[in-house]
């Protein structure tokens, strides 16, 4: 009996946290389609916003291009270290991004060059923005 009882508080157990998980990838798909409705976004002269995708395990990924620039890495060389200091403050701080940090969503910000090479990835955990 206990056997039983064992195993139908498991099975519970496990579709309460499968269901918790279709859920917030609902909500992270919603989100990503929210931004890719602006994409793509020109931020300055030499980095486009093309899209937000939800990846595989709810990795929440930004996707950008690198433009005008005969050397693209470079480029990104002399901000990366910012880059990140603004991202993990943002996303500790910022109401809206609640969602990231409540659940412990990694980042990933993919940097291409014109011919669509990944050129610098930029990977944030979230014991980063905790």
């Amino acid at each position: 009996m206990r056997k039983i009882i064992f195993i139908l508080f498991f099975s519970l157990f496990l579709m309460q946290c499968t269901s918790n998980e279709k859920s917030l990838n609902k909500k992270l798909e919603k989100m990503a389609a929210s931004y890719n409705e602006s994409a793509p976004l020109m931020f300055n002269q030499y980095i486009r916003f093309d899209k937000a995708v939800v990846a595989s395990e709810n990795v929440f990924q930004y996707h950008y291009t690198v433009l005008n620039t005969a050397n693209p890495d470079s480029l990104l060389e002399g901000v990366f270290i910012s880059l990140k200091e603004e991202i993990v403050k943002k996303h500790s701080l910022e109401a809206d991004l609640r969602i990231f940090k409540e659940n412990k969503i990694p980042l990933e910000y993919i940097y291409r060059n014109e011919k669509g090479v990944i050129i610098r990835s930029l990977k944030i955990t979230p014991e980063d923005y905790q």
